[in-house]
């Protein structure tokens, strides 16, 4: 695990001498801040954190691809990542490094909005703890998701533009999936929302719940995605 601290330290060191980090923070931030206030003047003090979270899922579908989308795409264009691969180092490593940092980074957001909001909703009102303790493991769950799907994204191009638009592509694709399991398709409907991470976290984690199927679903999309990134990486240093 040596070689994954070393890559995730460098990448942190990355997102910190860049914009990249600030200005999706800030948004992320800015974004939240102003549904969460709104929500909080004109919804059931009961309602405000699971329509809080469920802006967040939405601000994730830009925040994710934007952490993400220089991993590789970056490196690939520079030509250092063939620098990289010269080291002693495996392909997992690299990948797993790179997503631990970007993870890192986005719990770094989560936690400052877990420090505000429940202080706000314990003023104004009696929120379930229970509850405000779900939606943030879910938050950390579906979060850790859409960055893994932004890693493989962000693997498959040298461009980062590229790599955003393919990530933010596949992630409001899925988004579009949850809604489907409101239309009669025969059965299909049902079947896309499955798919989607949002049906697996309004259903369980946005209401207090802990589901183990939903907590594996979401640890089997992690996997899928940077396995996924892992085999992309390894056919890319081949060519």
């Amino acid at each position: 695990m040596r070689n994954v601290a070393t890559i995730m330290e460098k990448e942190l060191r990355g997102y910190l001498n860049s914009p990249i980090a600030y200005i999706s923070g800030f948004v992320f931030l800015l974004v939240l801040a102003f549904a969460f206030f709104l929500f909080l003047q004109a919804k059931p003090i009961d309602q405000v954190l699971y329509n809080t979270t469920m802006i967040m899922v939405w601000v994730f579908l830009f925040v994710a691809p934007a952490l993400t989308m220089h991993l590789f795409a970056e490196e690939r264009r520079a030509g250092t990542i063939e620098l990289l691969m010269t080291y002693p180092i495996q392909d997992w490593e690299v990948v797993l490094g790179k997503y631990l940092a970007a993870l890192a980074l986005f719990l770094s957001y989560v936690l400052l909005t877990a420090i505000v909001y429940p202080t706000f909703l314990v003023i104004y009102g009696s929120p379930d703890k229970g509850t405000l303790v779900t939606s943030y493991l879910g938050i950390i769950l579906i979060g850790a998701s859409y960055l893994a799907l932004g890693v493989l994204a962000s693997a498959l191009t040298k461009s980062q533009t590229v790599s955003a638009m393919i990530g933010i592509g596949l992630l409001f694709g899925l988004m579009l999936c949850y809604y489907a399991g409101s239309l009669d398709l025969y059965g299909v409907g049902k079947v896309l929302a499955y798919l989607s991470p949002v049906e697996h976290f309004s259903n369980s984690f946005g209401i207090g719940a802990v589901n183990t199927r939903d907590v594996v679903y979401f640890l089997s999309f992690i996997f899928f995605f940077l396995f996924a990134s892992v085999r992309v990486v390894e056919i890319k240093r081949w060519q």
